[in-house]
């Protein structure tokens, strides 16, 4: 099977950046649980956001939340037409969705899902704003 690649836009209700940090804080949609290193997360609004220094990714929940993911973050190539906000999941032969990388304007999380893969895996990424 070749790798296909579903891509949801988000309309820009789904996504709201507040000018008072631009490009450091938005907000999504994940329309579907996902994992991420065997733990599963519910579908639903999550903020993602950088550090002041924009050293770190945050995934926070806003129904849950105790709940927030962090990782380092790097520099990621990002011009005048690129979302400012890309988040991709695998999608595996099972229906999961395991979280695989965050790009939130000019930063983005190292690959998150680095296991071995026995089978192809489909991309599924959720972009908006701008």
């Amino acid at each position: 099977m070749q790798p296909m690649t579903k891509v949801l836009v988000l309309a820009a209700a789904l996504v709201s950046t507040s000018a008072a940090f631009a490009y450091t804080k938005t907000t999504v949609e994940i329309p579907f649980n996902f994992e991420n290193h065997g733990k599963t997360y519910p579908a639903g609004k999550y903020d993602v956001k950088l550090d002041p220094n924009q050293n770190v990714i945050t995934l926070s929940s806003h129904t849950d939340t105790k709940t927030a993911l962090m990782w380092t973050a790097s520099p990621a190539d990002f011009g005048p037409d690129t979302p400012l906000l890309s988040v991709k999941f695998d999608d595996n032969e099972d229906g999961s969705h395991e979280l695989k990388r965050i790009r939130l304007g000019a930063k983005t999380t190292p690959v998150l899902d680095a296991r071995e893969r026995h089978s192809t895996q489909r991309e599924v990424s959720i972009t908006g704003g701008r």
